[in-house]
C-alpha cells in the first residue's frame, strides 16, 4: 500500500465514522406576549425521526410530507405532543391549541398556542417529545418570558425543568 493511500485511509475513516453520527434534536421556541395574554410556541423537529416515533406509537405508517400522509395525521401529532409536552404556569397545568404544521426540507414545524395567560411567575416545561424512541434525544427550549431570554436543555434522564420570574 502506498503512502499516499494509508494517509488517504487515516483521513477518510474518521470522516466517514463522523458522518454517520446522528444527531436527535428537537427545538421549541416559547414566546411570551404580554397584550394578547397568550403564549406563541413553535417547535421544529427532523421528518424522519417523528415519522418513527409515530409509526412506533400508533403502529401506522404516517409518509408525512408526501401525497400518501394519512389524512388524520393532524389529530395524531396532537395528541402525541399533548402526552408528551407539557407546560405549568404559576404552578398550574395548562393545556395548548394545535395551530398546524409545515414542511421545510427535512424538517417540521409546529405550531401551538396557550391562551388566557395574564402573567408569568413561573413557567415549567417537560418535554419527551421523540425520547421513547431515542435514548439520545435532545429538546432545546428557548424562552422569551417578561422580557427574559432562557434556554433549557432537556434529555431523557432529565425532562423537565422550572423557571421563576
Amino acid at each position: 500500500m502506498t503512502t499516499f493511500k494509508k494517509y488517504l485511509l487515516i483521513f477518510i475513516i474518521p470522516l466517514m465514522a463522523f458522518s454517520a453520527h446522528k444527531y436527535y434534536l428537537s427545538l421549541t421556541q416559547i414566546d411570551y406576549n404580554v397584550q394578547e395574554k397568550s403564549l406563541h410556541i413553535s417547535m421544529r423537529l427532523f421528518i424522519d425521526d417523528l415519522e418513527k416515533t409515530l409509526a412506533s406509537n400508533f403502529k401506522k405508517e404516517f409518509e408525512l410530507d408526501t401525497p400518501n400522509e394519512l389524512p388524520k395525521t393532524n389529530d395524531f401529532i396532537a395528541f402525541y405532543l399533548s402526552n408528551n409536552f407539557n407546560i405549568t404556569i404559576n404552578g398550574k397545568p395548562t393545556k395548548f391549541t394545535f395551530l398546524g404544521k409545515e414542511y421545510e426540507d427535512d424538517v417540521v414545524y409546529f405550531y401551538l398556542e396557550i391562551d388566557s395567560v395574564s402573567s408569568i411567575k413561573s413557567i415549567g416545561v417537560q418535554n419527551t417529545i421523540l425520547m421513547d424512541a431515542f435514548d439520545a434525544q435532545q429538546n432545546i427550549i428557548k424562552l422569551n418570558i417578561n422580557n427574559q431570554k432562557n434556554t433549557m436543555i432537556l434529555n431523557k434522564s432529565n425532562d423537565k425543568d422550572l423557571l421563576k420570574f
